[in-house]
């Protein structure tokens, strides 16, 4: 049977064994252990079921082990630490802005008026300072005491180390206590007035409003006292380098 497939055509041939592969004839008295050798086929035939049959190819297994199939880690290099540079690196200079910025100046206080009957005056205290005297109810002040107080003023201007308190009192009939701080107010406001025109800076001057005096206090109720004070000057370092 085997001999007559392989003198037939190619193309009957593989019509044959295609359609009547199940029907060939086998060998049943071989041992049933081993496996009867299958019949030869046409080339043909061969090529294309050994094509349709052939598993997709797979790497080789390695063999190897892990430590040789990693490569060796090489040791790491160490740089090369920089040195601390001489000098710190320049500050940063920030540009000024590109819209020019108006700077307004301080709007000086309305001049003094001099009141032609105002009953004020000035006298000295003896610390230094001036003190000025009102009526009761009243923050006028007559040319008198204006010009007394411009040339305090002007003295004042030539120490920029010291500092002036207007500490101004007044009084009134009854128990209100805000009438009497308002005019209080209105104659550290004056006096400060006349001395920012006579060149002191208004960083300088403290009014101080309080109104009516204390029970104790044996000066006169409607005045104004200019006390000059020394600004306050930085201790030496001691020895130690604390403060």
């Amino acid at each position: 049977m085997a001999a007559f497939l392989a003198s037939l055509p190619l193309s009957a041939a593989q019509a044959q064994v295609t359609s009547n592969l199940d029907d060939l004839p086998q060998d049943r008295s071989a041992s049933p252990a081993k496996k009867p050798a299958s019949a030869p086929h046409p080339a043909g035939h061969a090529a294309r079921k050994s094509a349709a049959k052939k598993p997709a190819s797979k790497a080789p297994a390695s063999t190897a082990t892990p430590a040789a199939a990693a490569p060796a880690r090489s040791a790491p290099t160490h740089a090369t630490v920089p040195g601390v540079p001489p000098a710190p690196p320049p500050p940063v200079v920030l540009p000024p802005p590109f819209v020019p910025i108006q700077i307004h100046p301080p709007v000086p206080p309305a001049e003094v008026t001099p009141v032609a009957d105002a009953a004020s005056h000035t006298e000295t205290l003896p610390d230094g300072g001036i003190r000025v005297l009102f009526p009761s109810g009243s923050e006028a002040l007559n040319a008198d005491s204006i010009k007394a107080l411009q040339v305090y003023g002007t003295e004042l201007a030539h120490h920029p180390e010291q500092r002036v308190l207007l500490i101004a009192h007044a009084t009134l009939p009854g128990d209100d206590v805000s009438m009497p701080r308002r005019i209080a107010l209105a104659r550290a406001l004056a006096v400060r007035s006349i001395f920012i025109h006579a060149g002191v800076a208004t960083t300088r001057l403290y009014p101080q409003a309080l109104g009516r005096p204390d029970k104790g206090d044996s000066a006169p109720a409607d005045r104004l006292d200019a006390v000059i004070e020394t600004n306050p000057v930085d201790p030496p370092p001691s020895a130690n380098g604390m403060p």
